[in-house]
């Protein structure tokens, strides 16, 4: 028969002991952190941001500008996919606009948003007229008078944000 001894099979150490891999794992990981926000790893260049943005939003505008110039005043079947290009376009700015907001608050508003509104309804008359045969020739010119105050609203906003 064997006998078993009632001593303790683990080793209790002190508290401080238990604490110290804790402790150093803790520290690595805020050493870590800081030298990744120091250097910038993680966060947001406002620089580099602003470049980025204000050279898609020129991207953008000249897009729309070009799908809108090359638009038939005839009716032609690509029209349709036309018009789409243009609504991507202009989305495309709208969605610039709204992240800009969104990191600055509403002082970082670039466009109101009734210019993208007036935009998508005038596209929409357009297809609207486009679907049922009628003459498209005034809503094409109100889209083109549309896209190029959004053209010259761009230039004015980027030209004044270089400047500063």
């Amino acid at each position: 028969m064997m006998r078993y001894s009632r001593s303790r099979s683990y080793n209790v150490g002190s508290r401080s002991d238990r604490l110290k891999p804790i402790l150093v794992i803790v520290l690595v990981l805020l050493a870590a952190f800081l030298i990744f926000k120091a250097t910038g790893v993680g966060g947001i260049n406002e620089g580099n941001f602003e470049v980025q943005r204000n050279s898609k939003l020129r991207s953008e505008v000249q897009a729309a500008q070009n799908c809108v110039n090359s638009l038939s005043r005839l009716g032609a079947s690509s029209t349709s996919s036309m018009l789409g290009r243009i609504r991507q376009h202009v989305h495309g700015m709208e969605v610039i606009n709204d992240l800009n907001v969104g990191m600055y608050g509403e002082v970082g508003r670039l466009y109101p948003q009734m210019v993208f509104d007036n935009v998508y309804s005038i596209i929409e008359e357009y297809d609207a007229k486009l679907t049922s045969g009628q003459k498209v020739s005034d809503t094409l010119t109100s889209l083109s008078a549309a896209v190029t105050e959004l053209g010259i609203m761009t230039t004015t906003l980027l030209d004044g944000m270089e400047q500063n």
